[in-house]
C-alpha cells in the first residue's frame, strides 16, 4: 500500500512600516497596485529571492481588518529575524495586477489571510492561515531535496529519489534503473530524477520521513508520485521494469492516493 508522507502546504510576503494603534504593534499594508497605478511587483519580488537562493513568503489578502493586519505584524516581525533566509510578499487578492500569482497559487477561494512559503525552487513548503508563529515560518525552511522533491510533486510528476553516497558533479550517479526509467519516452516529462546523498546531514530528517534505511547498500532509489505517496523503493540491483511493474500495481490500486481514506476499502479480512 502506498504510504502519504507529504503534507503540501504553503506561505510568502513583503514588508512595510510597523505602526502603534490600539495599543497593538501592527503592520501597515502596502497600497494595492491598482489603487497606485502600479504594475505588481511580487512576481519580480519572488523571482529575485529565487535568483538570490532565498525563501520568499507570500502574505495573500482580501481586505484590511483586525485578523488581517495581526496576521501581517507576526509575518513582518518574524521575517525582520529570517532576512538572510527570505523575503517577504504581499498579494492583494482582488487587485487585477496580482491576478497571475493568485491563478499560479489557487488562492482566489482561500481563507484569508494566507501565508505561502515558497521555495528558491519554487515548491510550496508550508500555507498558514490566520493564526501562526515564528517557529511555524521557520518549519517552512526545509533541505534542498525535500524541496527538488515537492516541486517535482507539485507538478504532478513522478520523483525518482536516489539515494547516493555522495550527491554532486564528482559524486555516484544515479542507479540505472532510474537512468532508464527517466529516458523511457513514456514517462521523461513526466518524472524527475533528485540525488540525495546518505551522508548530508542536513537531508537527515527527509530521509527518516520518507522511513529510509540510510544504512542500505547504495546507491538505491525511491519512486514517489503525486501528491506525495511512496511507491516503492528499489536497491541497485532493480530494473526498470521492476520500477515500472510497482507503479502500475499503486495505479491499479482503486485506493490509490487515499481515495479510500485511511482505513482502505472497508474492513481487513
Amino acid at each position: 500500500m502506498k504510504r502519504s508522507v507529504f503534507s503540501l502546504l504553503m506561505v510568502a510576503i513583503l514588508g512595510s512600516a510597523v505602526v502603534a494603534q490600539d495599543g497593538l504593534r501592527m503592520a501597515r499594508l502596502p497600497e494595492s497596485s491598482a489603487a497606485t497605478g502600479r504594475q505588481s511587483g511580487a512576481v519580480a519580488a519572488l523571482d529575485r529571492a529565487a535568483a538570490a537562493n532565498k525563501f520568499a513568503f507570500v502574505f495573500f489578502w482580501k481586505e484590511q481588518n483586525p485578523q488581517t493586519d495581526r496576521a501581517w505584524g507576526v509575518l513582518q516581525a518574524a521575517a525582520g529575524k529570517m532576512s538572510d533566509w527570505a523575503e517577504v510578499v504581499s498579494v492583494q487578492t482582488s487587485d487585477p495586477a496580482e491576478k497571475p500569482l493568485v491563478d499560479r497559487f489557487g488562492t482566489s477561494r482561500a481563507p484569508m489571510p494566507l501565508v505561502l512559503a515558497v521555495a528558491p525552487c519554487g515548491a510550496v513548503t508550508k500555507a498558514f492561515s490566520s493564526v501562526f508563529d515564528e517557529s511555524q515560518l521557520r518549519s517552512a525552511f526545509v533541505s534542498p531535496g525535500t524541496q527538488l522533491c515537492l516541486k517535482a510533486l507539485q507538478d504532478r510528476k513522478l520523483v525518482l529519489l536516489c539515494v547516493v553516497d555522495q550527491a554532486g558533479p564528482n559524486g555516484s550517479g544515479a542507479p540505472m534503473a532510474a537512468q532508464e526509467f527517466k529516458a523511457d519516452q513514456r514517462f521523461g516529462a513526466a518524472s524527475e530524477i533528485v540525488l540525495v546523498s546518505a551522508t548530508d546531514e542536513g537531508e537527515a530528517g527527509f530521509l527518516k520521513e520518507l522511513r529510509v534505511d540510510t544504512r542500505a547498500p547504495r546507491p538505491f532509489t525511491v519512486l514517489l508520485a503525486p501528491p506525495g505517496s511512496v511507491i516503492g523503493q528499489f536497491d541497485g540491483r532493480a530494473s526498470k521494469d521492476q520500477l515500472l511493474a510497482k507503479l502500475a500495481a499503486a495505479q491499479s490500486n482503486p485506493c490509490a492516493g487515499g481515495a479510500c481514506g485511511p482505513g482502505g476499502c472497508g474492513p481487513r479480512k
